[in-house]
């Protein structure tokens, strides 16, 4: 007879993880701490980040270091894609995981969502390609090789759907991640080490990855220095990601007036006056805690000159697109320059009614993506499904 250990003992199931951005690493932290709080035997590894690896993965390479953006960018750094992508391709051949759960990252991630469909391994999407913006040829690649598509955006679910791809809306992960609790300006900011003295205060957040801080950093020093020529007392906030270091922030002499502090810090940047955010999830977070914002965009010339061509939208920030109007200005590419940021900014500080009109518009986003509360248990339910179905 078999033994009781036997009897009772089943293999463990297996998710192998991918997601290759700060955010991503973020969100997908979230779903692996929901998934383990409800079986702790799951085996989950692949490429990720610092949190996907707190958070209990076996994060076998950082992607999140190194991440990439634009053409130009991807054409240059190809071997260490392609390394990453046969690293991929070898976990799933050799350790045949049950789910491949893929986070963002489309470039990378729906090629390699079409290597797990031909070895039979399911694929669940988590945050999906921005197809609505741009790159619509995607579609049937989604259509081709994801199983199951989560998205964060209400109005993602409809859109997929008319395009014959069915989506499951599980909220979005930011609205669980972030603490909005509002605190007294004087007590954060003594906290942080800052006088409550200066003014304005800025947040300026140049990005995540070190190609954005290479484009996006110059234009906001020096912004900085022209701001400071008309505001002596101005000081900025720098919230610096996981995986950047002092160092990738070049130029600041003796005379600047930065503080550094670990991201995300929301509790600083909820207290400034305003802030200068590159285009991305930065710009939904300073929304939720209704700081007004300006929002520029830097990539290589290539890539901008390609862009112009493929992006359809109006407007490119997702703070813009959620309001359904240009809430928030934007400075892209040859606009992104500093007389232009101090053009926009100076307003903004000083015009209350301005001020005003953006916050009542993060009012309205904020109620549009309040529900569910929590992304990451609808992910984690989703993904027991799709194991489950495979018993």
């Amino acid at each position: 007879m078999p033994s009781d250990q036997s009897k009772s003992s089943k293999p463990s199931r297996k998710i192998m993880m991918v997601a290759g951005e700060v955010s991503g690493d973020m969100h997908a932290a979230q779903v692996i701490r929901a998934l383990l709080k409800k079986d702790r035997a799951l085996q989950i590894f692949g490429l990720g980040g610092p949190l996907m690896a707190q958070a209990g993965m076996d994060v076998r390479e950082d992607l999140t270091r190194q991440a990439l953006i634009g053409f130009w960018e991807v054409v240059k750094h190809y071997p260490l894609l392609k390394r990453r992508f046969d690293q991929c391709l070898a976990w799933m051949r050799d350790e045949k995981p049950d789910l491949l759960f893929l986070v963002d990252y489309p470039g990378f991630n729906l090629r390699l969502a079409r290597k797990a469909r031909e070895m039979g391994i399911p694929v669940c999407q988590y945050v999906a390609p921005q197809v609505w913006a741009w790159h619509e040829s995607r579609l049937d690649q989604i259509r081709q090789t994801i199983d199951k598509l989560l998205v964060i955006l209400p109005f993602e679910k409809e859109y997929f759907k008319s395009k014959g791809i069915e989506s499951v809306y599980v909220g979005h992960p930011l609205m669980e991640e972030m603490d909005l609790k509002a605190r007294p300006r004087t007590g954060v900011l003594k906290k942080h080490g800052i006088s409550p003295s200066h003014f304005p205060l800025i947040a300026a957040l140049p990005g995540s990855r070190k190609g954005e801080i290479e484009k996006i950093w110059p234009l906001f020093l020096e912004t900085s220095r022209l701001l400071r020529k008309q505001y002596p007392d101005a000081a900025f906030i720098v919230p610096k990601p996981t995986g950047l270091a002092y160092e990738d922030y070049l130029g600041l002499g003796p005379d600047d007036s930065f503080f550094f502090v670990e991201a995300p810090a929301y509790d600083l940047r909820k207290v400034c006056d305003l802030a200068w955010v590159k285009s991305g999830t930065g710009t939904l977070e300073t929304a939720l805690l209704q700081t007004p914002m300006l929002v520029v965009y830097k990539v290589a010339a290539l890539t901008g000159f390609l862009a112009k061509r493929l992006v359809k939208l109006k407007n490119v920030s997702l703070v813009n697109l959620l309001a359904g109007e240009t809430l928030v200005p934007e400075l892209l590419q040859e606009r992104a320059v500093p007389p232009s940021l101090l053009e926009e900014t100076l307003p903004l500080l000083e015009n209350q009614n301005k001020r005003k009109a953006q916050t009542k518009g993060f009012e309205k986003i904020i109620k549009s993506i309040g529900k569910p509360a929590s992304a990451s248990r609808g992910a984690a339910v989703e993904l027991f499904k799709m194991l489950e179905a495979q018993r």
